[in-house]
């Protein structure tokens, strides 16, 4: 696919006046759109505005419940357990992160635990939240079976993604967002629909043979990011964020693109640190010098050290003075969308 760069303010006002006409209300929509841009300013594509049509289309077929009623079902002095009610997955989360951000101030820790939720898009995204506020934030969650256990062929878990935020001062957030796969599922899907081959490594066909064919690849299973150690830590997400909350774990949650209008049953895990109530204000600047040291050590051939997240904020400043960078065709459909809003339909 083409791509094209579109200013910051234009994409926010189509994807607003899109949602917006189809009922959500300015505050969700605020949320939505504010997670999708901060995804592709970042370069995180496959997990952007990519996905806005199917989005779109479970909103208008009514598969997620637009007015949901979050409900804490367990807490304790640190913890809450929520029922995400079907909800969009960027709105229930952003519920939850705030709710372990509130949390926090009388616990110095604080984890939500979510059930009955989907997909929640870019990870990154809600422990920064909570980092703007000189918090550490950590999310992980479960996903649609794409992997095998180590050894083995039969689909069990998902790419079960992990991201910790952590601020300074006055230099940036360090970010980490993984999959526990070799890569997220969204790149393969990517990949299919621009009609390109996936590099070998990847993924695995039916038959447990290595493919270069996305086609073959979504049909056989994610390899885990190196080997039993990627499929470890994918087991242990599965565990603290499926089971425990209570949510669906192994093979039985369900797939964000499945023609029904049911909860994925995805489990989320959301954990937010005070740094400041457990070592103190002047932590922020030992984070600064932390940084420092990591990044003007001596690199290989002279290259540059970078930390988690450097290349996410690089990109992102390079988004705000050239425009977001989005597939063509995603942009044709968002202006189809708009032509139907200035329409009435």
């Amino acid at each position: 696919m083409d791509k094209i760069r579109v200013p910051e303010k234009r994409l926010r006002e189509i994807l607003k006046k899109i949602l917006l006409n189809n009922n959500l209300s300015v505050t969700d929509t605020e949320n939505i759109v504010n997670c999708l841009i901060e995804a592709d300013s970042c370069g995180v594509h496959s997990h952007g505005i990519f996905t806005f049509k199917s989005h779109l289309k479970k909103i208008q077929e009514k598969a997620y419940n637009l007015n949901p009623k979050f409900k804490i079902v367990r807490k304790g002095g640190a913890f809450s357990v929520i029922d995400a009610d079907n909800s969009i997955g960027f709105l229930s989360a952003t519920y939850c992160i705030n709710t372990a951000i509130e949390g926090v101030k009388n616990a110095g820790i604080y984890a939500v635990f979510s059930f009955n939720s989907n997909t929640y898009g870019p990870a990154f995204y809600y422990p920064l939240l909570a980092a703007k506020k000189g918090l550490i934030g950590i999310t992980f969650c479960n996903s649609p079976a794409n992997m095998a256990p180590f050894g083995g062929k039969e689909k069990l878990f998902g790419t079960n993604p992990l991201s910790v935020v952590i601020p300074s001062k006055e230099s940036s957030p360090i970010i980490l967002d993984m999959a526990t796969s070799k890569v997220a599922k969204s790149k393969i899907n990517e990949a299919k629909l621009r009609g390109e081959k996936i590099p070998l490594g990847w993924a695995l066909d039916e038959e447990g043979k290595e493919t270069t064919d996305p086609i073959e690849a979504i049909k056989g299973f994610m390899l885990p990011m190196e080997g039993h150690k990627g499929y470890g830590l994918a087991l242990i997400i599965d565990v603290l964020s499926g089971v425990l909350s209570g949510a669906k774990f192994l093979n039985n949650v369900g797939k964000f693109y499945l023609e029904n209008n049911g909860s994925m049953g995805v489990g989320q895990t959301f954990i937010i640190i005070d740094p400041n109530q457990i070592y103190g204000e002047n932590f922020y600047e030992v984070m600064d010098n932390y940084k420092k040291i990591i990044q003007d050590s001596e690199g290989i051939l002279n290259n540059k050290v970078r930390v988690p997240g450097d290349g996410k904020l690089s990109k992102k400043d390079d988004s705000l003075k050239k425009g977001i960078e989005i597939d063509r065709k995603v942009y044709e459909f968002l202006q189809s969308e708009i032509e139907k809003v200035y329409k009435g339909e």
